[in-house]
């Protein structure tokens, strides 16, 4: 793989290097010195050569055991399950560890880090960087510097991390900050404080860093044991980043969560899994797993890092093996990396799963046919809806925008996107009912400033349905080969209710008319099941419930009475909610309380869920709730005709109207004559049915 490269600016923050920071040559010195060592793939040195006695392992000592100690029941959660935490780091300037004595000059040194408190310096000397040798090294806070514009590109990196640790307290989950000592916490508070964002509710971890690609080297969390405890697996990070290969042992000792290790080399960016023993991820492993580098190390005979950990080389085969056992008792499917993605292979940055039921995936414009990756992403797309989710039937695809440049336009070419972009809208993380996602323009008032940067995030909250996105401009990132799923890594919560259903959606035949629809679910939490049930509703009317009954194996079902509904046909909305003895709610689908649900059509009906190209058409009402007006972009390509008709919650029509859609449209609705409340917006043209909800305030 080739390496790439970050733009990461250092801010001299309170410590006297400010005036030499904000000369434009040394500015730039540090910016590329930052693009170097903090690539998203490091490299290592041609001399190394494996250790004998290691001395000081790279990394941290403490309670472990290794990955063929795994508990035998253990199960890895889908990341769109409920999320107790979210691990990231703060960007740090790393300088030699007497900085306080260089005074001003500090601002003309930077260092690598290689190993806690220890790294390769150097000192730019008007032209270059030249060595000063391996030694002792400090971390700066990267952080607002009230000399320097908030708003320069030098900010704009640092402040997607400070938007980071308040999105992830907006999806009700703990920031676990990383902070090379905990004194440093003060200023990243007042960063944020300088921002406007609140401080309170972070949780901190202390230790140094190499970088901040946290997906990447933090652990692959899952349960185990009848209490569905909490586990950590370690993969091998890349060699070259020891400290961050420490990461999940730093957890281990702080968070006191239990941890496994294994000697595979992976990063967390290439690894999805369905939440019931499926794992995928790119043949990129293969090539991280053919050589013996593994880790770098301090050994007795060389006092820098000349020396790394010998592992065996592993076949194709034994890899697909190893991640089988490890996490995917159904198998590990591996797909060819994309050739032009940064360098990481990763599959985060096209692919995501909605459910144990459903991809989402990063759509290629036609306009991007000739690319080598467009055929590629086809072809794995193919791949991956041809096999079967743990119901047996197929997964479903959902698309989903790609984005554009700046001015809206394409990219020239793909090695432009490669070099300078590699931007995706599907390299972002799940909050529990929030989606940290990506954007790639100024975000004002939360939501992108650009008119099709922000008809894109409308797309995607079609295709993620009942989510709330918390956009953050991550321009700052480009050309990295990563940007919101790939600095952050998700920690379980404790106690689960997991809830495992195939649901019915699209068209039914005529079977419904003479029995009921049978509703299956696999429902289980380690205080106990309470009361599940299953909410339905017909054709936007009131919803009603059915309670579901416990079988055996933790299976629960119940009826929705389909054979009452008549033989006209009509469309039913259902989702299913389960309490725990312990007292918590979980529903399937996740955000079902945000209006996200499964639906159906009986004899033939088109349901919602069905009308898929009229569904890619339509985007969500903005802003909602609103009060004055409410307004939506409609994409439909040689037009279409609609009735249009608003319902209140107690399915009473108060609005109806026609609708000619042609071309690229903007459709609002006057909220100002509704009442406040919900609202349910129909169009509908006999085959198809598309359902927006509206809030009036």
């Amino acid at each position: 793989m080739k390496k790439i490269f970050l733009f990461v600016a250092a801010c001299a923050f309170a410590f006297g290097a400010s005036a030499q920071l904000m000369n434009p040559e040394l500015g730039a010195a540090h910016s590329q010195f930052r693009k170097e060592h903090q690539a998203r793939i490091p490299m290592l040195k041609e001399s190394m050569k494996p250790a004998g006695t290691i001395k000081g392992s790279a990394k941290m000592t403490g309670p472990n055991s290794t990955a063929s100690q795994l508990p035998a029941d253990r199960w890895f959660p889908g990341e769109w399950e409920e999320v107790k935490a979210i691990t990231v780091t703060w960007p740090y300037w790393s300088v030699p560890a007497n900085w306080q004595e260089l005074g001003d000059q500090v601002g003309y040194y930077d260092a690598d880090p290689v190993f806690s408190g220890y790294g390769d310096i150097y000192k730019w000397n008007g032209g270059n960087w030249t060595s000063q040798g391996f030694g002792p090294i400090d971390q700066l806070p990267n952080c607002v510097n009230y000399t320097l514009s908030p708003t320069s590109n030098q900010m704009d990196f640092t402040n997607v991390f400070a938007y980071l640790i308040d999105a992830i307290r907006t999806g009700g989950a703990e920031p676990w900050v990383r902070v090379t000592h905990l004194s440093d916490s003060v200023y990243v508070k007042q960063h944020m404080a300088y921002l406007g964002l609140a401080t309170t509710g972070i949780k901190w971890i202390e230790g140094f860093g190499n970088s901040f690609w946290f997906r990447d080297c933090g652990p692959i969390c899952f349960y185990y044991g009848e209490g569905d405890t909490v586990g950590m697996l370690d993969f091998q990070y890349y060699p070259g980043r020891a400290i961050d290969d420490s990461l999940p042992q730093i957890i281990n000792l702080q968070k006191n969560l239990p941890i496994w290790t294994t000697s595979i080399e992976w990063e967390g960016g290439n690894c999805i899994v369905d939440g019931d023993g499926l794992v995928l991820s790119s043949d990129a492993l293969y090539e991280n797993n053919a050589d013996n580098y593994g880790q770098i190390v301090w050994t007795e005979h060389s006092p820098t890092y000349d020396d790394y950990e010998y592992k065996a080389s592993l076949t194709h085969e034994q890899v697909r093996d190893s991640l089988a056992y490890l996490l995917g008792p159904r198998g590990a499917k591996i797909l060819p990396a994309f050739k032009y993605d940064g360098g990481t292979g990763h599959i985060d940055l096209y692919a995501d799963m909605y459910d144990e039921n459903a991809f989402v995936f990063s759509k290629f414009p036609d306009a991007y046919s000739n690319w080598d990756d467009y055929a590629t992403a086809g072809n794995n797309i193919d791949s991956i809806c041809s096999w079967t989710s743990t119901f047996g039937r197929n997964f479903t695809k959902t698309y989903i925008p790609f984005p554009k440049r700046d001015n809206g336009s394409n990219f020239s070419t793909q090695e432009q996107y490669d070099n300078q972009y590699t931007r995706t809208y599907s390299n972002h993380t799940f909050v529990n009912n929030v989606i940290i996602q990506p954007c790639f323009s100024t975000v004002v008032n939360g939501q992108p400033s650009a008119e099709w940067d922000r008809a894109n995030l409308d797309s995607i909250r079609e295709a993620y349905k009942g989510y709330t996105l918390y956009p953050i401009d991550v321009r700052s990132f480009d050309g990295s080969g990563g940007a919101i799923h790939c600095i952050t890594k998700q920690i379980p919560a404790d106690s689960p209710v997991r809830i495992l259903h195939g649901p019915i959606v699209g068209p039914q035949g005529e079977a419904y008319n003479s029995q009921d629809a049978s509703i299956e679910a696999f429902i289980t939490n380690n205080t106990g099941i309470a009361n599940a049930k299953v909410m339905y509703r017909v054709n936007g009317g009131d919803w009603q419930t059915v309670n579901m009954t416990a079988g055996a194996d933790n299976r629960y079902s119940a009826t929705i009475p389909t054979s009452t509904f008549g033989t006209n046909g009509v469309n039913v909305d259902y989702y299913i909610s389960a309490t725990s003895n312990g007292g918590k709610t979980i529903t399937k689908p996740f955000t079902a309380s945000n209006g996200s649900y499964f639906s159906f059509g009986t004899n033939g009906q088109t349901s919602i869920a069905d009308a898929e190209g009229a569904e890619q058409c339509f985007g969500q009402f903005y802003p909602n709730p609103a009060t004055e007006q409410a307004s939506m972009v409609i994409d439909m390509q040689g037009g279409k005709n609609y009735s249009v008709s608003i319902y209140d919650l107690s399915g009473r029509e108060v609005h109806s109207s026609s609708l000619k859609a042609e071309g690229t449209i903007v459709y609002s609705v006057n909220a100002a004559r509704l009442a406040s409340g919900q609202y349910t917006v129909v169009f509908s043209n006999g085959s198809e049915r598309v359902v927006r909800k509206l809030v009036v305030k």
